[in-house]
């Protein structure tokens, strides 16, 4: 693809080049976000639920009403 464009540019002149350029960076920016969303809907298989963010559960020891230690007195 550079050689083409290097080629484009040295035969056809600045402003076809710029214009292939521009062509060529649109439909890069469309090849990724096509592949972009064949990704997004293969996971949506895997994952149904959605992208779910599972934190570790944290267990909580109860305070004594006393004091609020842990040992009792």
């Amino acid at each position: 693809m550079l050689g083409s464009l290097v080629e484009i540019r040295t035969e056809l002149g600045e402003t076809v080049y710029q214009g292939a350029l521009d062509r060529a960076r649109l439909a890069i920016a469309y090849e990724v976000m096509v592949e972009a969303e064949r990704v997004a809907l293969r996971r949506a298989r895997l994952h149904p639920d959605g992208n779910v963010v599972r934190l570790p559960t944290r267990v909580v020891r109860p305070r004594h009403a006393e004091g609020g230690h842990d040992e009792p007195h």
